[in-house]
């Protein structure tokens, strides 16, 4: 037999190793196929990492010939996020066409903006998933002490979720988006530690609007504290009655708040205020402080 002949007898044999090869992960479900599995996609996954897991979760033989499939049918960038439920064993075709399909729960979406206390997100989770308790929230949170750790942002809670997995998903947001932005960044010096940055980042969370009116409020606080004043701030009573930075944060600020603590701007005020159109007016001493009161808040 020539060479020839017997290259394209290998190629022949190789189609069709590889045809019975496709046909038996196409139309056989793996042997041990997990029935009643709940398959999560969650935020953030790529198509590699949805194909590797349902094969090390036994839903697959292949990845690779999930993902070639899924990328033919063009859905290689719009898997849906939420759950899958194979409540019996189905082959690779019959779980490309689930994927295709959608998703058997789909994930809600919950939005926490920058300043929303314990309650307030405790009642925005319990919208989208009802069996909710703000109560057992709040005591979670309180019992953990994670008052100003809860990182606003868009969630995708599952029906199914609980309180603590909804308090232990956004603590890990907090750290991740803490760290990346600011885990190598040294400490103020009258704001000497974590829990001190994220309690003042509340309160200028509370306080100013803009990027820069809290960064100027940042400056002024941090006078205040390195003068020995009391911050005395309307969105926290107590720093009326108690010198330095309140013991919890009073909400849970974003990251232009926290950042602000970090860097302040220098100026020459000692006191502001909000005025009845919204914005911020700023005084060196008190007699122009009484003077802006009278001006922009009477």
């Amino acid at each position: 037999m020539r060479i020839h002949d017997k290259l394209q007898m290998l190629v022949i044999v190789g189609v069709l190793v590889f045809g019975l090869l496709a046909y038996s992960l196409a139309f056989n479900a793996p042997t041990s196929f997990p029935e009643g599995q709940r398959f999560q996609v969650g935020e953030g996954e790529s198509l590699y990492s949805v194909s590797e897991r349902l094969e090390k979760e036994g839903i697959i033989n292949s990845a690779l010939f999930f993902r070639g499939w899924i990328s033919i049918l063009g859905r290689d960038k719009a898997i849906d996020l939420g759950v899958y439920v194979f409540t019996s064993k189905a082959p690779l075709g019959a779980v490309v066409a689930k994927f295709v399909t959608g998703p058997d729960e789909p994930l809600l979406s919950v939005t926490i903006p920058e300043g929303y206390t314990t309650k307030d997100i405790a009642e925005a989770f319990k919208k989208a998933v009802p069996t909710i308790s703000v109560d057992a929230f709040g005591e979670l949170v309180q019992k953990d002490k994670l008052d100003g750790y809860l990182f606003p942002s868009t969630y995708y809670p599952l029906p199914s979720f609980t309180e603590q997995d909804i308090i232990e998903r956004m603590r890990s947001t907090f750290d991740k988006e803490y760290n990346a932005n600011f885990g190598d960044v040294a400490y103020p010096r009258f704001v000497p530690t974590q829990q001190d940055v994220i309690t003042l980042a509340s309160i200028i969370e509370g306080e100013a609007n803009t990027p820069k009116d809290m960064k100027i409020v940042s400056g002024i606080l941090q006078k205040r504290l390195e003068n020995g004043m009391r911050l005395q701030v309307d969105v926290a009573e107590v720093t009326y009655r108690k010198s330095g930075i309140p013991e919890q944060p009073i909400s849970n600020p974003g990251l232009v708040a926290i950042d602000a603590v970090f860097n302040p701007i220098a100026n020459p005020y000692l006191y502001y205020l909000t005025g009845r159109d919204g914005k911020m007016y700023y005084s060196k001493t008190f007699a122009e402080h009484k003077k802006n009161i009278e001006k922009y808040l009477r």
